[in-house]
């Protein structure tokens, strides 16, 4: 089925629901709306990104690195799970939740 332009695909309502549920700290929820969202594109960068947020946020550092490189991998141009991984990888990691790309912002 076609949507017109200001329709919203059911893929990117479950991201932005996705976001907005771990933004509110609810991750099995957010999992499940990510799972939906794969239905539709198993190789979708944002999904594999998100669920790197929420490993992160839930202080499993590792299994955060293996989303965000899976997220790289599908989309290597997918600046959030770029940025995400380079800061995860650092030296000098510390968790701050601000500095946390979701990818809901365009870049600039």
């Amino acid at each position: 089925m076609l949507t017109s332009s200001n329709e919203e695909s059911s893929f990117q309502h479950n991201i932005k629901q996705a976001i907005g549920a771990i933004k509110s700290k609810k991750y099995d929820l957010a999992r499940k709306y990510l799972y939906a969202a794969m239905i539709e594109n198993d190789h979708s960068a944002e999904v594999y990104n998100l669920l790197g947020v929420i490993s992160e946020y839930k202080g499993d550092e590792l299994l955060a690195c293996k989303h965000y490189r899976a997220a790289y991998v599908f989309d290597p141009t997918y600046k959030s799970a770029d940025k995400n991984l380079e800061r995860l990888t650092s030296f000098f990691y510390r968790f701050n939740e601000a500095s946390i790309d979701y990818g809901d912002n365009m870049a600039k």
